[in-house]
C-alpha cells in the first residue's frame, strides 16, 4: 500500500501507544494474574472433588 500520497492516513496508522502492556510496573503481583490463579485453583479443586465423589459412589455400590 502506497501511503506517500495520503499523509493523514499514514499518521492514523502510526501506533503512538502500546495497546497491551504485559510488563508489570511497580511492586506486587499483577491483579489479573492473581485472579486467574484463583479461578484456575477453584476449577481444579472442583474437578478433583467431583472425581473423588464419583469414586466414592462406585466403591459403595
Amino acid at each position: 500500500m502506497n501511503l506517500g500520497k495520503h499523509p493523514q492516513l499514514r499518521s492514523a496508522l502510526r501506533v503512538t501507544e502500546p495497546e497491551l502492556t504485559l510488563a508489570r510496573r511497580g511492586d506486587g503481583a499483577d491483579p489479573r494474574l492473581v485472579e486467574l490463579a484463583r479461578l484456575l485453583a477453584r476449577r481444579a479443586a472442583r474437578e478433583l472433588f467431583e472425581e473423588q465423589m464419583k469414586e466414592r459412589r462406585t466403591t459403595r455400590s
